[in-house]
């Protein structure tokens, strides 16, 4: 387990649910809002030594006037740069007291912050969270607001950077008319986000970011009477702020159908049909969302079955229900098979809604999808933050936390009637209401906080890891598992020695291949009979792999979880390997591989790793001739890497959740203990040392038209099992493994030329990968690539790392590590981890004084192994626009390739 980054990403707010029941209930909350207008929602969870604190205000980009669109994302992002009283870096305070999550998102209705930390950081946050809320204007300054614009305007160009990006921007212009508040895209248009002033972000400030126009939410370690003192003490000075209007309902109207095409360079044909529907908290949503379900989700669904899985013209096929505050979309999304025609796909879709809307659901689509939402909200729930963000949403829309528990019951309580009346009534339909809510009164109160230093770190426990035992299968398999009592799922991992590593000897992709074969059902359950086993049973199985190993998940219920582990065990010991699902497969790879050629991060990643190891390496990868790899292989190379690798010789199982070790193996004796190994020889693979390279080499692939180019340099590093691991990678992080790191405060922060720069070091047993990875704006690129050549040199002598440094570190990492177990899945990746490096199951608890022990010669030793005059550097993008300047660099000498590794020139 490498030192973890900052959670940057905003998780997905997993909150749609089926069935009421016990593991889709919260402990009760309490509300209450303080004199200000201030709404504060306070759940206790004492299960983990953590609090999630989530911050939301009800404006997003429909509040924004024409000619402003983008700016509630780019004020977003100017909330970060510091408040009065902390007129600095948002993120190292938080770090030091071990922040595991922390971000912001705008969205079309709301705007909202949120931090995970240790207990004892909660009154830290609530004083930087305050702050913004309250004391921001005085530390707005231009050079804030262009730095961020230039950060904002480089996350645009990233997303379009990519296959099909303008299509989301493109449907909300099509849907809703000219001045609806969803007409436009929330990340906005370059001229309107180039036109934003200082006196429109305190505008922005005055109008909207009140007390009374937010709310506040705790959720975890914490009572409620804390809370409330805290939150006064904070939060109770803060003005609310003016009263607020904002449209809530719109539903427009499409006289006819509306049509529009557009090109780009992607290569399949994609069709996406949306109907403009009446969204959240409507009577219809809960028979919208089923029917979307029903339609369009997964391997089971209809539009899958009949476009991808019977006429296989499609390689993919869904519909979504988006349900917004004012309206929503009803959406579905095809993308065709390069071949496929047009027109044929177009019919298949328009007779999939007819029946549906003709007959409806059936009774076992109903509890298919019920029981399938039932387990989504039973896992999502184990997350306080997933509970924060509930309790928020529910808060903030419909005045009632809870919200979320009587939209599970209306779910739960949908008929096939409801589903079919209502999706065959909803092609059109006007509606526009308006309504003013009375303002009120609201007061203030003195502001008793301390605002002239952030509050010290509070007392936060010890981490200790659940009781680890381990058993073994009649056949030998060993089972290690972690019980944790009362938590909602029972998740599993059998892991086999093989990975990337295992196709040595054999075809290069064709453990992918293998495993997503696997996927389409067994000896005796065709893909969708296996699928809808999945889903009656409320579990979920996938298979994935990484350098070393091949991984088959099971995420069950415990109330199934004995037909799960059946099932499971059917899914690894029996696959099918179906002729037409082959030829299915093999169609989807060759589909992806033609979208792997034209994504840039895609072409540079796998060029790099191919520049590095070379093709003939147990981690090499194959460049030229793929499509006919996939093209040639047969039901008998699956078979023959199934009998090699998948075998109760080379396994082993790692489990976690609410079971006991008697109750576990016991159900997997049933289902494994007489498995045993084949007749074929157990495969071999070889881990050789990479030969150092000698020089630098820059390799460029030409990506005409590109708005931004993305880069790839490094190196091989030693292997995982090197007894220098922990520092390797702690050196990583001062260099570009965090936020805070050198390499993403220099060209994102500092230059705003990226939407973020990191560094890597890709976990393997054998020679492991070093990288940075960024995308940066085209005119940029060279002296993006002179500013990475300076930070690796630095970080070796020109600018050693300082005791400030690691102190943040030390304490981002170490604060953190008690709440890294929240989710069983979590629990089993570590047990993943520490068997896979050969670790002790205590690794985690060793990790303080691994941290304490660090000091700025160890960082700068460990930097030695760095050799900046010997790189390799992968850079795809416009070479029309960046390769005279990249070679007046001479960083080393300079070819052009193809996405295939042709050399051009």
């Amino acid at each position: 387990m490498k030192s973890s980054k900052l959670l940057l990403a905003a998780a997905a707010l997993a909150i749609a649910a089926a069935q009421p029941a016990v593991a889709q209930e919260l402990a009760p909350y309490q509300q209450f809002t303080l004199a200000n207008g201030l709404r504060v929602v306070v759940h206790e969870d004492h299960n983990t030594p953590k609090v999630a604190v989530s911050v939301w205000y009800h404006v997003g980009s429909m509040n924004e006037p024409e000619g402003k669109s983008g700016f509630a994302h780019l004020f977003e992002h100017l909330m970060f740069n510091g408040s009065e009283h902390h007129d600095k870096e948002y993120m190292p305070p938080l770090q030091e007291v071990g922040v595991s999550g922390v971000n912001g998102s705008t969205a079309l209705d709301q705007t909202w912050y949120y931090e995970i930390v240790p207990t004892g950081g909660l009154e830290r946050v609530l004083w930087l969270e305050s702050d913004r809320m309250g004391y921001l204007l005085g530390a707005v300054t231009q050079a804030k607001l262009d730095e961020q614009r230039a950060v904002v305007q480089n996350e645009k160009r990233t997303r379009e950077n990519q296959p099909y990006a303008l299509m989301s921007e493109r449907e909300g212009a099509g849907v809703f008319p000219q001045g609806h508040p969803y007409h436009h895209s929330t990340i906005g248009s370059m001229e309107d986000l180039n036109a934003a002033s200082l006196e429109d972000v305190k505008s922005w400030f005055r109008e909207y970011y009140g007390a009374s126009n937010a709310v506040v939410t705790l959720s975890g370690d914490v009572t409620v009477a804390q809370a409330k003192a805290l939150v006064e003490k904070y939060f109770g000075s803060i003005p609310a702020g003016p009263p607020t209007g904002r449209v809530t309902a719109w539903v427009p109207v499409l006289e006819r159908d509306k049509t529009e095409v557009m090109q780009e360079a992607a290569p399949q044909t994609a069709i996406q049909w949306s109907w403009p529907v009446p969204g959240r908290g409507t009577a219809e949503a809960p028979s919208l969302r089923m029917a979307a379900q029903i339609l369009g989700r997964g391997k089971t669904s209809r539009l899958y079955q009949a476009l991808v899985h019977d006429q296989q013209i499609a390689t993919s096929a869904s519909a979504s229900y988006n349900s917004y505050a004012i309206a929503g979309t009803f959406s579905i999304d095809v993308r065709l098979k390069s071949e496929a025609d047009r027109a044929k796909a177009e019919a298949a879709i328009k007779a999939v809604i007819a029946e549906f809307l003709a007959k409806g659901p059936s009774e076992a689509e109903l509890k298919r999808t019920k029981t399938t939402s039932y387990a989504d909200t039973a896992r999502s729930m184990e997350s306080i933050y997933v509970k924060a963000m509930a309790l928020s949403d529910g808060a903030l829309f419909a005045g009632n936390p809870g919200q979320y528990r009587i939209d599970e019951q209306k779910f739960a309580a949908v008929t096939g009637q409801d589903v079919r009346s209502i999706a065959d009534g909803w092609l059109t339909r006007p509606a526009y209401r308006l309504t003013v809510l009375p303002y009120g009164s609201h007061n203030v109160v003195a502001d008793t906080a301390d605002r002239t230093r952030l509050p010290p770190l509070g007392a936060s426990p010890d981490l200790k890891l659940p009781t680890l035992r381990e058993a073994k299968l009649s056949n030998g398999i060993r089972v290690l598992l972690s019980e944790r009592p009362g938590t909602p799922t029972v998740e599993l991992a059998m892991v086999f020695d093989a990975g990337q590593a295992a196709e040595q000897h054999m075809k290069r992709g064709l453990q992918g291949f293998t495993l997503g074969a696997m996927d389409e059902g067994t000896r005796t359950l065709s893909a969708q009979a296996f699928a809808e086993q999945q889903a009656m049973l409320g579990a979920r199985l996938w298979a994935y792999g990484d350098s070393d190993t091949a991984d088959f998940a099971l995420s069950a219920l415990p109330r199934s979880l004995p037909e799960s582990v059946a099932l499971w065990a059917d899914y690894i010991r029996n696959p099918g390997f179906r002729p037409d699902d082959l030829e299915r497969d093999r169609a989807l790879h060759l589909s992806g591989l033609s979208q792997s050629l034209v994504d840039p991060g895609e072409i540079a990643q796998r060029t790099f790793g191919y520049l590095l190891y070379g093709p003939d390496h147990a981690y090499g990868t194959a460049l030229a001739g793929r499509a006919e790899t996939i093209k040639s292989l047969r039901r008998e190379d699956l078979i023959a890497f199934h009998e090699s690798w998948i075998r109760p010789d080379n396994a082993v199982i790692y489990a976690s959740g609410n079971t006991d070790l008697a109750a576990l193996t016991t159900a997997l004796e049933k289902a494994f203990g007489d498995w045993k190994a084949p007749a074929r020889p157990k495969g071999i693979k070889t881990l050789d040392a990479v030969s150092p390279q000698q020089a630098a080499r820059i390799v460029l692939v030409d990506k005409p038209g590109a708005i931004q180019s993305v880069i790839r340099v490094g190196q091989t590093a030693a292997s995982g099992l090197d007894s220098h691991d922990f520092e390797l990678g702690a050196m990583n992080d001062v260099l570009g493994g965090n936020f805070t790191s050198r390499l993403n405060m220099n060209l994102r922060e500092g230059k705003g030329w990226t939407y973020g720069a990191n560094s890597y070091v890709a976990e393997a047993r054998g020679p492991q990968a070093f990288a940075v990875a960024t995308s940066i704006q085209t005119d940029k690129t060279a002296e993006a690539l002179g500013e990475i050549d300076k930070e690796i040199r630095a970080i070796q002598k020109g600018r050693p790392t300082t005791q400030e440094e690691l102190d943040l570190l030390t304490k981002g990492q170490v604060l953190a590590l008690p709440g890294q177990f929240e989710t069983n899945q979590a629990m089993v990746g570590y047990l993943q981890y520490v068997n896979r490096f050969g670790r002790p199951y205590e690794y985690v608890t060793t990790l303080p004084k691994k941290y304490a022990a660090l000091t700025p010669a160890t960082i700068t030793a460990t930097a030695a192994m760095l050799h900046p005059d010997a790189l390799t550097w992968v850079i795809v993008g416009d070479l029309a626009k960046v390769e005279q300047k990249v070679r007046a660099l001479k960083l080393g000498s300079v070819e052009v390739w193809d996405a295939e590794g042709r050399k051009q020139r």
